[in-house]
């Protein structure tokens, strides 16, 4: 049977460079793999940052899996018929949970016979942790209300980027982290460094998922906990009549962002900007206002004078505030950078309240 590996987590977690990196150590291995994702709207970074990297990679859009499984079943099984994998990565979007009663729970009642389950992995990285918990936490009750939740129903505890805290950090983090989770096993990993990868590789492919979480989630504040974050899905086309270089466009247009957020007292709690040329592409990730971003492979990329841009941003601000935020950081880059930024898409909302279904 195939095998189903459920990850959630909230937004910037790291979710989608860990599944790459145990994508690609689950091929090593020879097994073969597929990844689905899931966004509330459409144009991902990750899937194209999945596919880019030559994974068989599936999308679903519109809604999180905890209200679209019958989506997610269509979704998986297609993946089987055409492909045949071994085992399924699910990609949760960073604002979902539930998923132990809505996905785990009838996959086993209605699938038992085509899918097996590993245990459901909830990421957490560690400057979550005290932005969450921190006295000067930006997001509101609702938002920490849903991140905690996240956490709970986790069967194993995913601590990620592993590589920017030192043994004692990792140790400390763990054990704030059991004083509120108790006895859910945890893994601290870094996609960067392998740190923890194969041990959390060999959850994915053997471990056993027990079935015995389910959340007391009241979905009136996880509904308000969606709705407080403003999202946006863009695609950009960028033109320039001399060559210029694509990270500098993609680090100029994060500063902007940022200063924008600032400025208008926004939170940051996801942006990812993929660069996408000719010869290659690259991802540059933020997950805090205060942060620094990073890139997945260093932005080396080569001088162009043509490049798209998908730009995915999760703001603690109105739909139209962060439309405007992005929009404005566009062209004050563009003109920064001597190009012309032409956006081909773009969609801003509030998700809409999510509805635990019936089984």
């Amino acid at each position: 049977m195939v095998r189903i590996a459920c990850v959630g987590g909230f937004l910037g977690a790291g979710k989608t460079t860990a599944l790459i990196a145990a994508a690609q150590k689950l091929i090593a291995r020879g097994q073969k793999v597929g990844i689905v994702t899931n966004d509330q709207g459409s144009h991902l970074v990750d899937t194209a940052l999945a596919q880019s990297r030559g994974l068989l990679a599936d999308e679903i859009t519109g809604g999180c899996f905890c209200c679209r499984f019958p989506e997610f079943v269509r979704h998986a099984s297609r993946l089987v018929e055409q492909h045949e994998p071994d085992i399924i990565l699910a990609e949760a979007v960073g604002s979902c949970t539930d998923l132990a009663a809505t996905v785990y729970k009838p996959l086993r009642r209605f699938h038992a016979d085509e899918f097996t389950l590993a245990p459901l992995s909830v990421f957490v990285e560690p400057g979550r942790i005290r932005e969450m918990f921190g006295f000067s936490s930006h997001f509101d009750g609702n938002v920490r209300y849903l991140f905690e939740k996240q956490l709970l129903e986790a069967e194993l505890i995913v601590l990620s980027k592993c590589d920017l805290l030192s043994p004692a950090e990792i140790e400390d983090c763990k054990e704030q982290l059991r004083g509120l989770l108790g006895t859910i096993p945890m893994i601290a990993i870094s996609a960067r460094t392998g740190l923890g990868l194969s041990q959390w590789v060999d959850q994915l492919v053997c471990g056993i998922s027990p079935g015995d979480r389910e959340l007391d989630l009241d979905y009136g504040i996880y509904g308000q906990a969606e709705a407080s974050l403003g999202w946006l899905n863009a695609t950009v086309d960028l033109a320039s009549e001399k060559e210029f270089s694509p990270a500098d466009f993609g680090e100029t247009l994060v500063a902007e962002v940022c200063q924008e957020c600032r400025r208008s007292e926004s939170a940051i709690a996801h942006l990812k900007i993929l660069l996408v040329t000719s010869e290659d592409s690259d991802r540059i990730s933020l997950t805090s206002t205060m942060n620094q971003a990073s890139w997945d492979n260093d932005g080396n990329l080569p001088a162009v004078r043509e490049a798209s841009v998908i730009i995915n941003g999760r703001v603690s601000t109105s739909p139209a505030t962060l439309r405007r935020i992005v929009e404005d950081a566009l062209q004050s880059a563009a003109r920064q950078q001597g190009l012309v930024a032409t956006i081909q898409d773009v969609e801003s909302f509030a998700p809409a309240p999510p509805q635990r279904p019936s089984f």
